[in-house]
């Protein structure tokens, strides 16, 4: 009698490190289905208008909650103005509340470069883009919300802060683009073939649906 306890209480010994094993596994398992409900998911890419950094049916995964965004995030942007409606796209962050933009055509005026005045900046600085699958080219029809600045050397050497230079910058404050509080400038890395903020305007950060963590 005394060998059928003992048995049972080995079996019973046996199965009690399953349990535990089988019970933090359902944990993980619940943790692994909240954060990727609430915080992660895997999307598609739909269109070139990121190429060459993405490419259509190219999937990424992105964080949808607590994230912070920086200057070249890759974020995905809800450019609607209807609450009811939503119409995503996926650009890159190339300025900032604060930031004062410009688009310059080149010496050639054939191409447009992009300058920024940073918000703690005085002055324009050439903004470097080696993600950008070609110049951006004068002739594309995208610049609805942009004035192209005729080529002028002095824009690098003005001090936007000097209130002596007004009359200098009172020529090209049409081409300046000033990024409201809380909100964002965003392009698409295939310039010549992306509605971005040179279409749609900024949007506020609160627009910003998720931020690229990983490319696929």
């Amino acid at each position: 009698m005394n060998d059928k306890i003992n048995s049972g209480e080995n079996l019973l010994n046996r199965r009690e490190p399953l349990i535990g094993i089988f019970m933090y596994a359902l944990i993980f398992l619940l943790i692994g289905v909240i954060t990727t409900f609430f915080f992660l998911a895997l999307v598609p890419v739909d269109g070139d208008s990121m190429e060459n950094t993405l490419h259509n049916e190219q999937y990424c995964i992105v964080q949808r909650r607590c994230f912070n965004v920086q200057y070249n995030d890759i974020v995905t942007i809800n450019t609607s103005v209807n609450k009811k409606e939503q119409h995503i796209v996926i650009k890159r962050v190339v300025g900032m509340s604060g930031d004062k933009l410009v688009f310059m055509s080149s010496k050639n005026n054939r191409t447009v470069d992009l300058y920024i005045c940073k918000a703690e900046n005085n002055y324009f600085e050439l903004l470097d883009e080696p993600y950008i699958k070609e110049p951006m080219s004068r002739a594309i029809g995208v610049y609805e919300n942009v004035i192209v600045l005729n080529y002028t050397p002095l824009l690098t050497e003005l001090n936007i802060k000097d209130p002596s230079l007004h009359a200098e910058l009172s020529k090209i404050e049409k081409s300046i683009i000033t990024v409201p509080e809380n909100s964002i400038f965003f392009l698409g890395d295939n310039r010549n073939n992306s509605k971005d903020s040179r279409y749609y305007g900024t949007r506020t950060i609160d627009k910003i649906t998720s931020k690229v963590l990983k490319i696929l």
